[in-house]
């Protein structure tokens, strides 16, 4: 007997709400507490020195960079900042161009504006990440650096990206934000690229509310990077920023962590990979269940093995078969979605879109440094990426989910796909 779709009047295959996807700030719990109090009570929320100063974010760096597998890790107030920071320690300025992917956040692109260097668009691929093939094709004599952001859980394509970026002698910054814990091949991202950033923001894989980390294992640019982010100064042994003379000092910003966030990223980075193992779970049992069902194409995943699992994300033939899915699967009381709206796709960014300046003279397009690089951006001009954004569709997998979660998940695809239960 036939069991019409939910869509068509049937009853759905469940209505229980589902879980939101913040990995991190569902953890949160006594451990968190009693990290936050500690700081409070040792009277010494700054990170650098007080009454009784903890060494909070100290450690939250020692433990990152261990657990990244890289020398060094800089803790900032926000994933912003730290993209800021870690573009300024490669040299990106005036008369410069990064690439950066059709689908990442609108922060990677403010970073690259703030600094008066030009962002050079390019096409992503079946990974919904940066396409090596058409990275080659980006580069020219001014570009600095290479963005590749782990967009929605899952891991660019590095080993290929790296290959053309060492080609070129360019440095890849890796965006590791939405994809904190991923890995291919045992490398955990932010290890890969000569420098990496993570968000400890609200929606992340582990959280802080708000904050950022840096990674690399170059010495120049973490102390570039040090400076940057502190007033431009380097400190002496006591935490006080005193000029140095130091061939790394700049006109910096105040960019610092403060030691609660230090304290609390300390204890969430311990929760990590479990948070990421359950997600991983899930998206595993997902594909196995998923891989062969007609019409519809598994994102690939460079390891799947090492996805950080957040998302599942597929593709159909068509963009209006796409939108006719995922309605039917939404009836079902499956919240599939399209790939991030808005201010992650470039052709909804109409800050970039209309050339907004950053400064009253028009900077960075009007900037003399800067007019080797006459880029006007259209919300047409990576339709490969159009193409790929309009026919792909996601689904968060939190780590809350529980195994009757998942065989809601695979009933509700089968039932769409057949048009009838099973």
């Amino acid at each position: 007997m036939s069991d019409p779709l939910a869509i068509n009047g049937g009853v759905p295959v469940r209505t229980a709400s589902w879980p939101p996807l913040v990995p991190g700030a569902t953890a949160y719990g006594e451990e968190e507490k009693r990290a936050a109090i500690e700081v409070i009570e040792s009277q010494s929320p700054f990170r650098y020195y007080g009454e009784k100063p903890l060494g909070k974010v100290d450690k939250l760096e020692e433990a990152y960079a261990r657990y990244v597998g890289t020398r060094f890790a800089l803790a900032t107030h926000s994933g912003s900042t730290a993209l800021s920071v870690a573009l300024a320690a490669l040299g990106v300025g005036p008369g410069t161009e990064v690439i950066v992917p059709a689908f990442m956040w609108i922060a990677d692109v403010n970073a690259i504006v703030h600094l008066r260097a030009i962002p050079v668009l390019a096409e992503i691929d079946e990974t919904l990440n940066l396409d090596p093939n058409d990275l080659a094709q980006r580069i020219t004599p001014r570009t600095k650096a290479i963005i590749a952001v782990h967009m929605a859980g899952t891991a660019a394509d590095m080993p290929a990206i790296l290959a053309i970026a060492d080609q070129h002698g360019i440095p890849v910054l890796e965006d590791c934000s939405q994809a904190a814990g991923a890995m291919i091949e045992g490398q955990v991202v932010g290890s890969m690229g000569a420098v990496g950033i993570v968000s400890l923001q609200y929606n992340k894989n582990f959280t802080t509310g708000e904050g950022g980390m840096i990674t690399t294992s170059n010495e120049e640019i973490f102390r570039r990077s040090i400076c940057y982010h502190d007033m431009g100064f380097e400190r002496d042994m006591q935490g006080v920023s005193v000029p140095q003379d130091s061939p790394f000092e700049t006109w910096g910003m105040g960019a610092r962590m403060d030691e609660l966030r230090g304290a609390i990223g300390l204890v969430q980075l311990g929760k990590l990979p479990d948070l990421v193992g359950a997600m991983r779970g899930h998206q595993h049992r997902l594909r196995e269940a998923l891989g062969k069902t007609p019409g519809i194409h598994l994102r690939r995943l460079v390891d799947p093995t090492g996805d950080s699992g957040s998302y599942l994300a597929w593709f159909h033939d068509s963009a209006d078969l796409a939108e006719k899915f995922m309605d039917a699967l939404n009836a079902e009381g499956i919240p599939a979605s399209r790939p991030h709206g808005g201010i992650h796709q470039y052709r909804h960014m109409t800050n970039l879109l209309s050339n907004a300046p950053v400064t009253t003279e028009g900077c960075p397009w009007s900037c003399p440094y800067n007019a080797e690089s006459p880029m006007e951006y259209k919300a047409n001009m990576l339709p490969r990426s159009n193409q790929l954004l309009d026919k792909a569709r996601m689904l968060s997998l939190p780590p809350l989910l529980t195994d009757q979660d998942i065989n809601d998940v695979i009933r509700a695809f089968r039932k769409v796909t057949r048009g009838k239960g099973d």
